[in-house]
């Protein structure tokens, strides 16, 4: 007998068994027919799966803002840039 493949679904179904009011580990393991890692294992996947899908990520405002300040600092960058070359040029002139 080979391995039995778990969907997503199913393993969400006995993850939220466990997880239910008085569950008893063991008995949930036992009912499904898995191993007390594995039941921990899908537990832990599933809460950070929610975890992230609970996460505030960065509005589209903020996405803009942060592009065009990326775009502001490689203008001053370059802008440095000619001001020292410029610099350079003249002080090498004058020796």
């Amino acid at each position: 007998m080979g391995r039995r493949k778990w969907t997503a679904e199913q393993k969400m179904e006995i993850v939220l068994a466990g997880m239910a009011s008085g569950a008893n580990i063991s008995a949930v393991c036992r009912e499904y027919g898995i191993l007390q890692p594995q039941y921990y294992k899908w537990k832990e996947a599933f809460l950070q799966g929610g975890l992230s899908a609970l996460a505030t990520s960065p509005s589209k405002r903020e996405q803009e803002l942060e592009k065009e300040l990326k775009e502001a600092k490689a203008l001053l960058d370059e802008q440095a840039m000619q001001i020292e070359i410029l610099r350079k040029k003249t002080n090498w002139g004058r020796r």
